[in-house]
């Protein structure tokens, strides 16, 4: 049984609805946008604020501020030595951000963002140094996102999707998600790691405690073609997120409630 909430937040759309705080005046990314970059110093860089700077400060911040803790983290072990995509709700702004790259140390994490969030062009190096993917309707830079998701797969790496796409603070439901975003590993035949984000009340902070639920690894069917697959593998995904926020998120922070329509 959940607990009660204060305050509502009216949607009216499930699927477009965003409640994070966005740019405004979104400026598209430039066309040939490098993805990977080869300069041996700004790799060096990455690896360095990534890693000794971001990742510590990083389980600082969400044990401080979330009290945060994983269940079913050990279900990573079971990961062979491969690429694989993990999978979450969308219900943090920064904490979306930090959590993926707690999952596992071993693998460094890549997450596709959205293209608002490469609009500040001073933040993109930045961005690109944490493991940024911006997503762009230019079709060139279309290509060479497929190019990176690869290249980062490949090299044994992790790449975070959000497939609800847009930012619902502490929503303790799972909003429906297509099917797109799951034909990377589909594709590529690599694993998909489950991580769903809950909500549990605080002693005397309003602010909801975080868990991760770690579920997984799920693999493609080898008797499925792509589409099969990345169809099979969203209902996997979904129906665990649904199954996860029912168990174990407890706490609504704030009520979601749809707008009546206007006439």
């Amino acid at each position: 049984m959940k607990h009660k909430y204060k305050d509502t937040i009216y949607y009216s759309d499930e699927q477009n609805d965003d409640f994070a705080t966005t740019v405004k005046n979104i400026k598209k990314i430039p066309s040939g946008y490098k993805y990977i970059s080869k300069n041996i110093f700004f790799k060096l860089f990455s690896i360095l604020i990534y890693n000794i700077l971001v990742r510590p400060l990083a389980w600082l911040y969400l044990k401080i501020r979330f009290h945060h803790k994983f269940i079913g983290k050990s279900n990573i072990k079971k990961l062979k030595k491969t690429g694989f995509f993990i999978y979450s709700n969308h219900v943090t702004v920064i904490g979306d951000a930090f959590l993926p790259n707690q999952i596992t140390w071993k693998n460094n994490n890549y997450i596709i963002i959205g293209e608002q969030a490469a609009s500040l062009r001073f933040l993109r190096p930045i961005l690109k140094a944490l493991g940024g993917l911006p997503l762009s309707d230019d079709m060139k830079n279309k290509k060479e996102l497929f190019k990176a998701i690869k290249y980062r797969i490949e090299h044994n790496d992790s790449v975070t999707i959000y497939p609800e796409a847009h930012v619902w603070p502490y929503y303790t439901k799972i909003r429906h998600f297509s099917n797109e975003s799951f034909k990377y590993p589909a594709k590529f035949n690599v694993p998909i790691i489950v991580a769903t984000t809950c909500f549990q009340k605080r002693r005397f902070i309003k602010r909801p405690k975080i868990v991760s639920v770690i579920n997984g690894p799920y693999y493609p069917k080898e008797d499925l073609n792509t589409l099969e697959n990345s169809i099979y593998l969203r209902d996997l995904a979904y129906n665990t997120m649904v199954e996860n926020a029912l168990k174990y998120s407890t706490y609504e922070a704030y009520k979601y409630e749809k707008k009546e329509n206007e006439e």
